[in-house]
């Protein structure tokens, strides 16, 4: 075979950035020379040239460079206690590559999403679960998309704009990963000198949550009209000095039909947390409260500690779509592809599956793959985090706020799933008995609730 006598630069460069981390006999063989004359050619590149291995099974890549930001960062996270740890270096390569290289024992899990080297085919999952979701999150978005000049809607980011957001905004994020030097000076700044404009005394929350609901709906005003919640995060202070961190959902004005409406269904979440929270299911701690003619409810953040330190947490859409791929399968039916691939085991998949068939006797239309979540350590298997966002939501108001009627239709059990659903059964029979004598909750939501209360009282005598 004819080899040329000189190798062009710009092609290895070009095969090193759409193949890498590539041999350099794999690269000889693209270029028709010998082994040899690579390995002199790329002793030229410059830091860029990412040498991976030795000898014969030595592989080669090249970093690139995001805007002015570098081509690699660390990574850090923040442990129970508020102490911040080294968890890995990044670099960014060519085609939807990253690397991670592990400051210590890899986690038990990377060799599910890796390669041996390090290497993510497309942005590592718990960091792409971190980028700007929801209510919140489009919030977020909105107030630094043109300072970053970044998309103000964050679903359409590409992995390099969220790159570039965590480098920039990472400080107090879900979860307990923050990206780069600065960021992480930032998040150990807040905690020695915290910002008490974010501090609620405990005293001080009938007055000071009105305000702060106001000041997020001059953000994006209507939004529970458009069939979501509006929120907020805010550290609560005790008597002694102590700070928790919770999330706060409220209601629009109860003198409204829509308003009234979404102030039961947020005293309906309250109760769910309470009954989830006797099966250990979920945190202790909600609680609601009416101030300013509006409902909020109260309920703490399972990625925070009472210590002002942090926990990894992950969806399980973010872990199934890295692990299995994209799909639209019920939680239990994901979990169960995870326990699968060896990600998670039994207790996983049962937990799935009572908390799955809770939600549906309880008119939970909304149990998408990123309402359930995952604890994110260094171990396998994953183990399901506290629930969260339980409530029925099939009661919720139209898209235009209007109160719609809509049928009560809880799944029938299956042989699979049989024993999970009957322990379901009884809470939610004792969800919809509480609902049905609560005060707090509107007359006409309490009606209706009597129908739904025999409903599932009714199938449940029947599948005993």
């Amino acid at each position: 075979m004819a080899r040329t006598s000189q190798i062009p630069k710009e092609k290895l460069t070009a095969l090193l950035q759409l193949w890498g981390p590539v041999s350099a006999t794999d690269l000889a063989a693209a270029l028709k020379v010998t082994r040899g004359k690579v390995v002199r050619t790329l002793k030229d590149f410059d830091r860029r040239l990412v040498v991976l291995g030795a000898a014969r099974s030595t592989r080669y890549a090249l970093r690139r460079t995001i805007r002015s930001l570098g081509d690699r960062w660390p990574v850090y996270r923040i442990d129970g206690q508020g102490r911040a740890e080294s968890l890995a270096v990044m670099e960014a390569l060519y085609e939807r590559r990253w690397r991670m290289t592990w400051a210590g024992q890899p986690p038990a899990w990377s060799g599910h999403f890796s390669d041996r080297d390090g290497f993510f085919e497309g942005y590592p999952f718990f960091l792409s679960d971190i980028r700007p979701q929801g209510f919140l999150g489009r919030i977020m978005a909105g107030r630094v998309s043109r300072h970053l000049d970044l998309p103000a809607n964050p679903q359409t980011w590409s992995d390099d704009q969220t790159q570039i957001f965590l480098l920039s905004q990472g400080v107090d994020l879900p979860g307990s990963v923050v990206m780069g030097d600065d960021c992480l000076r930032q998040a150990l700044e807040q905690a020695v000198f915290p910002d008490n404009s974010t501090l609620v005394p405990e005293a001080e929350v009938a007055r000071r949550y009105p305000a702060l609901a106001a000041e997020i709906m001059t953000v994006l005003p209507g939004s529970s009209a458009g069939g979501e919640h509006p929120k907020f995060l805010t550290r609560l202070q005790s008597s002694t000095g102590e700070s928790r961190s919770v999330l706060v959902k409220f209601s629009p004005p109860m003198d409204q039909p829509a308003g009234r409406r979404w102030a039961d269904l947020l005293r309906c979440e309250y109760h769910a947390q309470l009954i989830l929270e006797a099966q250990d299911l979920a945190l202790p701690g909600a609680r609601t409260l009416d101030s300013g003619g509006l409902r909020f409810l109260e309920v703490p953040r399972f990625d925070r500690t009472a210590a002002g330190g942090r926990r990894g947490v992950v969806s399980l859409e973010a872990l199934h779509d890295a692990a299995v791929g994209s799909g639209q399968g019920t939680w239990p039916e994901a979990v169960a592809e995870l326990v699968e691939c060896g990600l998670t085991g039994a207790d996983a998949l049962d937990t799935a599956e009572r908390l799955h068939a809770f939600g549906g006797l309880i008119g939970n239309t909304d149990m998408h793959r990123g309402n359930l979540a995952f604890w994110l350590d260094d171990t396998l298997p994953f183990r399901v985090a506290p629930a969260y966002d339980m409530q029925p939501m099939f009661t919720a108001p139209g898209p235009q706020g209007g109160i719609v009627d809509r049928p009560f239709t809880p799944p029938v059990p299956l042989a699979a799933n049989h024993g999970a659903w009957l322990e379901a059964a009884g809470w939610a029979v004792a969800f919809w008995r509480t609902v049905v004598d609560d005060p707090e909750i509107s007359a006409p939501f309490r009606a209706a609730a009597v129908g739904f209360l025999d409903t599932v009282e009714r199938m449940r005598r029947h599948w005993t």
